[in-house]
C-alpha cells in the first residue's frame, strides 16, 4: 500500500502533542485506491479534538486579519463521495469562525439557468470578495468527475474542461485567492455504515437519495477518475490534499491544520497592511478633530 506523505508541524499543545498533515497530491505513484482513509494520527481522539479547537482559534484570528486587510480570500474546496463528511466539515469550520466573513456554496445539479451557461459561470459567481472565506460543498470538479464516471461527457470534453479549470484557478490565485482543495477519503464500508445510519435518523431524512446507492456500484470508478483529475489539477497555487475521513475527529484536525498552514504565511503582511491603515486613519481622524475644535484638540 502506498502511504500518503505527511509532514510534521507542532501544534503547541505540549511536548508530545503533534499533527501530521498530508502533502499535496503529486504524480509519484498517487492513487486513491492505495491511500489511507484512516491516516496516522499521533494523538488520541481526545487530544486530537482539543488540538483541532486550538488550531481553529488561530484560524479565526487569521480570518479576522485577512478580512481587515482585504488583500486575500480563502476558497476551501470540499469533494468526496456520498457521506464522506462535506457537510460536517462545513459545520466545523463555520461554527468556529465568523459567519459574517464566511460564504458557503453547495453545488448541486445545475439549474436550467446555470446549464445554459458555461460550466464555470456559477462557480466564478460564488467566489467571495477578498477578505472572506468561501467554502465550496462540491464544486466545478463535479463537471469533470461525476460527468465522466456517468459517461455524460467524453475524454476530449473532460480534457478541455480540465484546461479551463487550471486556467480559472490560476486567475483566482493571481487575484489573491488562497486555494485549498480537499478530497475527503472514506472507504466503502464506512460509506455503507453512514448511509444506513441516515435511514434511522429523522434529522437526516432529507439526505436520503436512491442515487447514493446506485453510485456505490461505481465506487471504484469514482476513485480512479478522482485520482486522475486530482493529479492533473494539483498545482503549487491550487493544491489537492487527500484527507483521511473515516474518523471525523481526525478529518477535522487535518482540515484545521491545512487552513492554518495556508493562512499563517500571510499573517505578517496582513498585520503590516492593518498597521498602515490604522496609522493613516488615525492621522485623518486627528486632522478632522483639529479642524472641528479650532486646533485645541478637544
Amino acid at each position: 500500500m502506498m502511504r500518503i506523505a505527511f509532514t510534521y508541524i507542532s501544534i503547541g499543545m505540549g511536548m508530545n502533542e503533534s499533527l501530521y498533515l498530508p502533502q499535496p497530491v503529486t504524480g509519484d505513484g498517487f492513487s486513491l485506491r492505495s491511500s489511507s482513509c484512516v491516516g496516522t494520527p499521533s494523538v488520541t481522539k481526545e487530544d486530537g479534538k482539543a488540538a483541532a479547537e486550538a488550531l481553529m482559534s488561530d484560524v479565526s484570528e487569521l480570518e479576522a486579519l485577512m478580512f481587515g486587510a482585504g488583500t486575500h480570500r480563502v476558497v476551501l474546496v470540499l469533494q468526496g463521495l456520498d457521506a464522506s463528511g462535506k457537510d460536517g466539515v462545513v459545520r466545523f469550520v463555520i461554527g468556529r469562525g465568523d459567519p459574517v466573513t464566511s460564504l458557503v456554496t453547495s453545488f448541486k445539479m445545475p439549474t436550467p439557468a446555470e446549464a445554459g451557461r458555461d460550466f464555470l459561470w456559477r462557480v466564478h459567481h460564488a467566489v467571495p470578495p477578498r477578505g472572506m472565506v468561501g467554502i465550496f460543498n462540491r464544486s466545478h470538479y463535479e463537471d469533470v468527475v461525476a460527468t465522466r464516471v456517468r459517461d455524460t461527457i467524453d475524454a476530449q470534453t473532460q480534457a478541455q474542461r480540465i484546461g479551463h479549470i487550471t486556467a480559472f484557478e490560476s486567475l483566482l490565485a493571481d487575484d489573491g485567492t488562497i486555494l485549498i482543495k480537499c478530497y475527503l477519503h472514506i472507504d466503502v464500508d464506512e460509506q455503507s455504515t453512514r448511509l444506513m445510519a441516515r435511514e434511522h435518523e429523522l434529522i437526516t431524512a432529507w439526505k436520503l437519495a436512491p442515487d447514493d446507492w446506485h453510485d456505490r456500484g461505481l465506487f471504484a470508478a469514482y476513485l480512479d477518475v478522482y485520482s486522475d483529475v486530482m493529479l492533473r489539477t494539483s498545482t503549487d497555487r491550487a493544491p489537492w490534499y487527500v484527507v483521511p475521513a473515516n474518523r471525523k475527529w481526525y478529518r477535522n484536525l487535518v482540515i484545521a491544520g491545512l487552513l492554518k498552514r495556508h493562512m499563517e504565511p500571510h499573517r505578517a503582511a496582513w498585520v503590516q497592511t492593518l498597521e498602515q491603515m490604522q496609522a493613516e486613519r488615525i492621522a485623518a481622524i486627528e486632522s478632522v478633530r483639529q479642524r472641528s475644535t479650532g486646533g485645541t484638540g478637544r
